[in-house]
């Protein structure tokens, strides 16, 4: 059989291999291998859950080839290898299957030991990944940091009814978390009901609006929230929504608007957040490539994922 000629044969630029790209990092798992204490990646392909615009099941795949705008080394040290999962196969549109589904599999994944990040795909999952967490070691005692323009913490009625806004509601009804240790960073006014802001602090969740972080700083804002969140706690989640950023820097989610953090903010609060030593699992979510523009939000949600990998040495 003839071998298929490539019309681009001889004119792509050659890889420099005194400047790795941070694509080259993930490498897929040899079955058999141990995770403890490694880094993982999930990709979650799935956004039933997401009322506005659908589109954030492309999100696993755009941050990974995102992941080729960058390089390795985060001005330190190269940064080490990440064990690269795939994407857990979501197929069913049926939102009860696909979050038990995912609920099964963070179970498995954090039993292991490993430190996963999990990227998508509907916010909504974040739930079913901190139940399944709470199923593998039911006695920790949890810290959370979410940065999000909205609460996502709206009632439902069963798993079927499960969406974009419910996923801290259902982390908060499991049994390792509470409000003293949950820290909400980059809520944005219009964007949340008096009834759902009236319910987070009734729960004692510590509140961090767009205009917090924008009058005190990022990194101040992101210490002062572990400073209260990681008193009494064993382990800290980051859980990170891209439509946090504004719509100029981050066009391409599932929730877009104006007024939220700058892609320099965004930054800041995943680094800070990430050096926390307790850190032991965090997510992206809600990157939805039909609505990029250049790649842009990819771009935004891969720098976004190198920064939790450096931080985790």
């Amino acid at each position: 059989m003839d071998t298929p000629h490539d019309p681009l044969a001889g004119l792509r630029p050659a890889a420099d291999p005194r400047d790795p790209r941070a694509s080259a990092l993930l490498r897929p798992f040899a079955p058999g291998a141990p995770l403890q204490d490694r880094p993982v990646l999930l990709g979650l392909p799935y956004d039933g859950g997401i009322p506005s615009r659908p589109g954030a099941r492309f999100g696993p795949k755009a941050l990974r080839e995102a992941l080729g705008a960058y390089g390795s080394f985060d001005g330190q040290r190269e940064l080490g290898e990440v064990v690269d999962l795939g994407d857990l196969a979501l197929t069913s549109m049926n939102a009860a299957t696909t979050h038990t589904r995912v609920e099964e599999a963070a179970r498995n994944l954090f039993a292991t030991g490993a430190r996963p990040v999990f990227i998508g795909g509907d916010h909504g999952l974040t739930g079913s990944l901190l139940r399944g967490l709470a199923a593998a070691r039911p006695n920790l005692r949890l810290a959370l940091v979410t940065v999000d323009a909205h609460l996502d913490v709206r009632e439902y009625d069963n798993a079927s009814s499960l969406s974009s806004g419910t996923p801290f509601r259902r982390a908060l009804e499991s049994s390792i978390l509470t409000g003293a240790r949950t820290a909400m960073l980059g809520i944005r006014y219009f964007a949340n009901s008096r009834y759902y802001l009236s319910w987070a602090r009734e729960q004692g969740i510590h509140l961090y609006t767009v205009e917090d972080i924008a009058e005190r700083g990022a990194a101040a804002v992101a210490r002062e929230a572990l400073s209260r969140i990681m008193v009494d706690a064993d382990a800290l989640y980051l859980s990170v929504d891209i439509d946090a950023a504004d719509a100029a820097v981050a066009p391409g989610v599932s929730a877009v608007s104006v007024g939220g953090l700058s892609s320099r903010e965004m930054i800041d609060v995943v680094r800070t957040v990430s050096a926390e030593p307790k850190l032991l699992g965090a997510d992206l979510m809600e990157l939805s490539p039909p609505h990029d523009e250049n790649a842009r939000t990819a771009k935004l949600a891969a720098r976004l994922l190198l920064e939790v990998l450096s931080a985790r040495g």
